[in-house]
């Protein structure tokens, strides 16, 4: 119990000619797969309430769909606790892309107690919402089969992105919630000033110096596997994650909680 790990990161604001009135803080919650590591829901919404943050974004798999096993519960508990403390926008992962594609009733209902929980979820959808005087432009990008297809992955145009979620916003921070890392040089190419995601659970096993292991795909010591990454401007946050699915390990990687504040 409490075993969580809160991952503070930074964002200037004045490097993207954005002035805030004050800091603010967002959580970023990925790969929740309805059930945190050796830690509970009710740790994360006290560390979110202690860091006073002011939004909450989810980079997808807040829910498991994996081997016919299907939950939810803890994920609508989580978004209903912290929708009462602030804004709340998700976004889809591969395994909410997966329960559309194999029991999509299900979806429609768990899409429908996610709103009634307090979410905004973002499927190729935009929505802006002005924080201390700093206009945000919130991306919800959901990526197909392809994108996540084992061995092999699809290559991602910039035009994709595009037609899913539109153009960057000029004037206003934009934020990409994008679950697979993978892509980021594709996203930075978009425009995204930061893009949050997720997917890699850290590398599962972290090595001293060597990073993470393995990812879900698989693939030994992934590109992306955790942590800041910078490109033109462009920054990508990617969380170790809150859960794990199918094989329930964690080496030298406890659920993590990113932090991020907006100075």
């Amino acid at each position: 119990m409490g075993q969580l790990k809160c991952r503070h990161y930074t964002i200037p604001l004045t490097r993207y000619g954005l002035k805030a009135d004050r800091p603010f803080r967002a959580a970023v919650l990925a790969d929740l797969h309805n059930e945190i590591y050796h830690s509970d829901i009710d740790t994360v919404v006290s560390c979110v309430r202690a860091n006073e943050c002011d939004l909450v974004l989810s980079a997808g798999d807040l829910v498991v769909m994996k081997n016919g096993h299907f939950a939810v519960d803890q994920a609508l508990a989580l978004v209903s606790k912290l929708s009462a403390l602030c804004p709340v926008f998700t976004a889809n992962g591969n395994h909410e892309t997966r329960m559309l594609r194999l029991i999509p009733d299900e979806y429609d209902s768990y899409m429908k107690q996610l709103a009634k929980a307090g979410a905004v979820n973002l499927v190729n959808e935009t929505a802006d919402i002005t924080l201390f005087y700093v206009p945000l432009h919130i991306c919800g990008l959901e990526l197909e089969r392809s994108y996540f297809k084992r061995p092999l992955h699809a290559s991602l145009d910039e035009e994709v992105i595009r037609s899913s979620v539109g153009q960057r916003k000029e004037g206003a921070f934009n934020i990409l919630l994008a679950h697979h890392p993978r892509y980021f040089e594709t996203y930075a190419g978009w425009g995204a000033d930061l893009t949050l995601s997720g997917h890699l659970h850290g590398g599962i096993v972290r090595l001293p110096l060597l990073g993470g292991v393995i990812s879900p795909d698989p693939q030994l010591f992934p590109k992306y596997d955790h942590g800041r990454y910078t490109k033109d401007g462009s920054t990508m946050i990617v969380s170790a994650g809150l859960g794990t699915h199918t094989i329930p390990l964690r080496i030298n990687n406890p659920a993590e909680l990113v932090l991020i504040e907006f100075e």
